[in-house]
């Protein structure tokens, strides 16, 4: 018989695990997973080749909010959290909050010089070879040897843009394998509650999705060289239907 302390400890283990998972309901009831608080266990620094400033990225308690600060200026990199057991099936919607603070106009987010962003949240999907190209395969091979890292697949990228109107979807100008979708701008300063369906997205702009390879968060001014200040919270996955 396992001691009592021992079995203690199980239960604390079990019981953190819980907590981080969420709870899986009866068919009829809403399901959600939170991820651990931006910047905190499991969350990762991304940074790209060839750009030498990196956002800084600050973990804090703000609002009352377990949130993440971003800064940048002329500078890019993300917080990544890789996702391993997400069924988009059973929790197919993405809700996260985020406060732009300090925020920059540029002329057209559809060309590679105005592809910057105060705030922007990724979902990354799993490469599938089976669907690309040869000379895609092989830059994803040359990715692996020279930089270490696997690539993601396809992607949907959620923006804050005081530029293109909430809704409007457009190819990233360096790939076409993700997707821009923005959800729009303002106020600055206040926080605001956002809500996607990952599965619908998906579906709309690539077909049926692979597995889930991760979310990122990311606030970028490289391109146009300029600053931003933005704050991310609360990042979970929930079934449809569910309340906030």
């Amino acid at each position: 018989m396992m001691p009592s302390r021992t079995r203690c400890a199980m239960a604390l283990i079990l019981g953190c695990v819980w907590l981080l998972q969420g709870v899986p309901g009866k068919a009829d009831e809403p399901v959600e997973v939170r991820l651990p608080a931006p910047g905190r266990d499991g969350w990762e620094s991304l940074t790209f080749p060839r750009i030498s400033q990196h956002t800084r990225y600050t973990p804090l308690t703000v609002d009352e909010r377990d949130a993440v600060r971003a800064e940048s200026h002329c500078a890019a990199s993300a917080l990544v959290f890789q996702l391993a057991e997400i069924d988009l099936e059973q929790t197919p919607v993405l809700r996260w909050e985020w406060k732009v603070e300090r925020g920059f106009e540029v002329d057209d987010h559809r060309v590679k010089a105005g592809d910057d962003f105060a705030a922007r949240v990724y979902v990354l999907f799993e490469f599938e070879p089976e669907r690309s190209s040869t000379w895609e395969r092989l830059r994803r091979r040359t990715a692996r040897a020279v930089f270490g890292v696997d690539l993601p697949g396809n992607a949907l990228n959620y923006v804050w843009s005081s530029r293109e109107p909430a809704g409007a979807t457009w190819d990233n100008p360096y790939t076409k394998r993700s997707k821009m979708i923005s959800r729009g701008a303002g106020p600055w300063g206040a926080w605001r509650q956002e809500e996607v369906d990952v599965l619908t997205d998906y579906r709309a702009n690539f077909g049926e999705p692979p597995r889930l390879q991760a979310v990122a968060l990311m606030t970028d001014s490289d391109d146009s060289c300029q600053k931003a200040r933005a704050y991310f919270a609360n990042v979970r996955f929930a079934s449809r239907g569910g309340k906030d």
